[in-house]
């Protein structure tokens, strides 16, 4: 019996990193009938499979990726991934619409979502990480008049399906309500699309037809908003659980950044790239066969005994590279800039409002998931 066939993906989302642990140091390239793909647990390996599209195609078939959010950057191999990025990645650089708005309205959104919570009491992720993160994307796309809760509603809708890896129908119908009624606003906005500074206007002005856009914006949303939001809450925790570093970054600010990189790569927010095997091959000595599903799994590549010095350590001084937590390669997250920005912005803001700002006594900080991993709630006051 193989240790792949005894994972669900229940026992995944409960608690991924034991499993995942196990299987780097006993089967790295395993089998996982509940989930029917392969799970690619170490660095080396990841990194092969990304480097290697004529090996491992992402044009995978089925693709959850592609039944949540319609076909996409990331459901694609070079040069068609090529020609849909060099058109969606200008808007999230520090010279487009990303940049402008990091640098002018970042902080007084932080600071006008700040003014709504009550000190003496708040949940950190839902009355502040989670708005400005959905609050943040939607300025940039030019979706803000939709509102930050409708924006999450939309990324919760998209995630339910997109970690449905055991085809639960009734997930599946929840993402194809949201996948509907996302595009049905994505391709109005795109109708009334200008000269605007917006990313859609952009995508627009650059040629992109309106169903790529109406794709790769609901991609946008599945996983620009996640990301940062867990960030924001996971750096906080941290910060508020370690002294030794809260004591550190004040002492030197730009520390921040390296907490930030730090925490990303231990808790990984964002869980796999799956791709499709082309041919029959092997993979670090298993025999994989044409057609099967592979899944690089970033939470765990990013925890390898063998690429990192005491992987599970947050280490504000680490120089062992680059981690895998906005993914690998030419499928590398486009907007892990912004998000980079939302974290190291929110968290600044958050402290300079409340620099006596601690957890909440006798509440247990529950970090859930295994495709999409975070806190689910994280109570804190001043």
């Amino acid at each position: 019996m193989t240790l792949g066939s005894s994972i669900s993906l229940a026992h995944l989302e409960a608690d991924p990193d034991p499993i995942l642990a196990r299987l780097r140091a006993e089967e790295p390239v395993s089998w996982v009938p509940a989930m029917e793909m392969w799970l690619v647990t170490r660095w080396d390996d990841v990194v092969y499979v990304e480097e290697h599209p004529e090996l491992f195609s992402a044009a995978t078939e089925p693709s959850f990726l592609a039944r949540a959010l319609g076909q996409n950057m990331l459901t694609c191999d070079p040069p068609e991934h090529t020609r849909l990025q060099a058109i969606m990645q200008p808007p999230f650089q520090p010279g487009g619409r990303s940049g402008a708005f990091s640098s002018d309205e970042l902080g007084p959104m932080a600071d006008r979502l700040l003014d709504t919570v009550d000190p003496a009491g708040f949940d950190l992720m839902t009355d502040y990480a989670q708005p400005l993160s959905a609050g943040s994307l939607a300025t940039v796309l030019g979706l803000d008049a939709h509102g930050f809760d409708k924006m999450w509603a939309w990324c919760e809708g998209l995630c339910t399906d997109l970690a449905n890896f055991e085809n639960d129908p009734d997930l599946t119908a929840i993402g194809e309500q949201t996948k509907a009624e996302l595009g049905a606003a994505i391709a109005e906005r795109i109708d009334s699309a200008g000269d605007d500074d917006s990313a859609i206007s952009w995508f627009v002005q650059e040629g992109a037809a309106p169903e790529e856009i109406v794709n790769n914006v609901r991609l946008m949303i599945s996983g620009g908003i996640n990301e940062p939001r867990d960030g924001i809450g996971m750096v906080t925790w941290v910060l508020l659980t370690r002294p030794d570093f809260k004591s550190q970054i004040d002492a030197a600010p730009a520390k921040l950044r390296r907490l930030i990189e730090e925490v990303f790569r231990v808790y990984s927010p964002v869980g796999t790239i799956t791709r499709q095997a082309t041919r029959d091959l092997e993979l670090d000595g298993t025999p994989i066969r044409a057609g099967d599903l592979v899944s690089g799994v970033l939470r765990s590549i990013n925890l390898d005994e063998a690429h990192w010095t005491n992987p599970t350590e947050i280490d504000l001084d680490r120089r062992e590279g680059t981690h895998a937590a906005f993914a690998l390669g030419t499928h590398r997250c486009l907007g892990e800039w912004l998000g980079r920005q939302e974290v190291r912005v929110g968290v600044e803001r958050l402290f300079a409002r409340f620099p006596d700002l601690v957890l909440e006594p006798d509440q247990q900080i529950e970090i859930h998931g295994f495709e999409f991993r975070g806190p689910r709630s994280v109570r804190v006051s001043s």
